[in-house]
Order: C-alpha cells, then sequence, then structure tokens
C-alpha cells in the first residue's frame, strides 16, 4: 500500500526529485539585502526550468541558505517562502514538495498554502549538535497537519540527524518499526552526516531490507558515481549539491551537471 501510494504521488517508482534551493531569505544571517523577491522568484524559475527539461520526475523546494538553521523559523521565513513558492509553482509540470529547515510545524503550513504534495522533514526524536538541540513531538505535529486539513499531504521522514547526535541509542530499524505502526507517515529518508554526504549503502540496505514495503529516499549524498548503486536499493532520491554550479549547495544549478545525474540514474533505473 505504501509504494503504490509512493508512485501515485511521483508518476514512478524511483523519482528523482531535484531540489529548488531558495537564496537566503530576509531575516536570516546570510541574506542578501539587495536581493528582492523578484530576484528570488526569477533564479528559482531558472532552476525549475532546467530540472524539467533534464526529466527529474520531481521537485522539493528547501531554503537551506537560512543558516545556521533554526527548529522553529520565523513568520517572516513562511510569509518569504510562501511569496517565492507559489509563483515559482505556477510554472511547474511536475510534483513538487517542501521543506523549511528542520520546522515540520512550518513546513505542513507552507505545504497546505502551496498545494504540495509531499514534505522532508523530521518529526521524532531528540538531537543535539551544529545546530543546539532539536525536538519533535509527533502528536504534535500531526495532530496539527489534521487541525489545518493538510492530511493529503506525504510526510518523508528522517530519523538520523544531519551534523549532529540522536538520543535515542536504539538501532535506525527499532525507530522506523514504531514510527511505522504509530505514525502516518509515507516513508523514510536517509542521509549522510551532512549535507552532500550520502548514507552508507549498507546501512541504507538494511533498512530496505528490514521493510521492503516502506518507501525509502535518499535524502543527500547523490552523485553520478554513486547512484547507480544507491539507487539499487532506494526507491528514489532527493539530489541537490551535485547538481550545482561547481558543486556547491548554495548556487543555481548546473545544466551539465544535471544532465549528467540524470543519464548516470535513469541507467541505475533500468
Amino acid at each position: 500500500m505504501m509504494m503504490e501510494q509512493h508512485e501515485n504521488v511521483f508518476g514512478t517508482k524511483k523519482p528523482l526529485i531535484g531540489c529548488l534551493h531558495m537564496a537566503a531569505l530576509p531575516g536570516s544571517y546570510y541574506a542578501d539585502p539587495t536581493m528582492t523577491y523578484r530576484d528570488q522568484i526569477r533564479r528559482l524559475k531558472e532552476d525549475a526550468k532546467i530540472l524539467m527539461g533534464e526529466g527529474f520526475d520531481a521537485c522539493v523546494f528547501a531554503n537551506e541558505g537560512d543558516r545556521p538553521y533554526l527548529s522553529q523559523v520565523g513568520p517572516e521565513t513562511v510569509a518569504s517562502y510562501v511569496r517565492i513558492a507559489a509563483e515559482v509553482a505556477v510554472d511547474l509540470t511536475i510534483p513538487y514538495g517542501c521543506g523549511v529547515l528542520i520546522d515540520p510545524i512550518a513546513t505542513l503550513a507552507v505545504a497546505k498554502a502551496i498545494d504540495a504534495k509531499f514534505v522532508r522533514t523530521y518529526v521524532t526524536g531528540t538531537y543535539n549538535g551544529l545546530f543546539g538541540w532539536q525536538t519533535f513531538n509527533p502528536g504534535e505535529i500531526f495532530r496539527y497537519q489534521k487541525q489545518i486539513g493538510a492530511e493529503n499531504v506525504r510526510v518523508y521522514t528522517y530519523f538520523e540527524p544531519h551534523a549532529g547526535t540522536g538520543m535515542d541509542t536504539r538501532p535506525v530499524e527499532n525507530q522506523i518499526d514504531g514510527a511505522l505502526l504509530n505514525l502516518p507517515i509515507a516513508g523514510v529518508l536517509m542521509g549522510g552526516p551532512r549535507a552532500g554526504l550520502p548514507p552508507q549503502a549498507t546501512a541504507l540496505g538494511r533498512v530496505k531490507e528490514r521493510f521492503p514495503q516502506t518507501p525509502l529516499i535518499l535524502g543527500s549524498g547523490g552523485r553520478v558515481d554513486n547512484i547507480k548503486e544507491l539507487l539499487t536499493i532506494a526507491d528514489g532520491v532527493i539530489i541537490g549539491t551535485s547538481i550545482k554550479k561547481e558543486g556547491i549547495l548554495w548556487n543555481q544549478i548546473d545544466p551539465q551537471r544535471a544532465a549528467a545525474f540524470v543519464k548516470a540514474a535513469r541507467e541505475a533505473k533500468l
């Protein structure tokens, strides 16, 4: 059932999901005061055109430029995010989702506002690391999803932190097992220790072997040289860093890098 719903959302069993990274938004440390909303919308539409033209199956809006990250963003971030994403979404012909840093409440609110089909976020766990303490209460998060009428938004979630340590010392497979029993999640995201780095293929494989009927998306670290191996295991990939100009997350998408990645990924999916 979960795998069927996954395919229905993306139109394919192993979607290639390209990131649409906004430049740092007003209120964040690295925001450029000379960049207007029109500038933000223009650059993101350029990236979206590349993703669609090169054959990506879906895209996901993201604001990792708003570093250092917050687990609860301010209203200025939500307002800016919706303003930009809503205008870009008008031109999209592929499914799209969103993620607002590591704030699941803001993520769901934005998803509802822009008609996103899915989100990538955290909904459970306590973590400590580069960005301080983060605690996610799934009871509060999913009640909020229900309250705003966003139950149709598919929730893909991480169980391990970027740039930090999880306080739940159980094996990740045990954490996922409990979540599948109790939480209305659509699938599992697995990433590496930070953006641009992949999880170990063996770790990815253990999770997929344990939960063959649960969608498992590679959340970071996909590259031309490793995607063939990783997509034999994962049920899709979210890709950002390796398709950017000079391989830098904050830059715009490089058409040649995007095309090369799609070519390698398609070969893996055959």
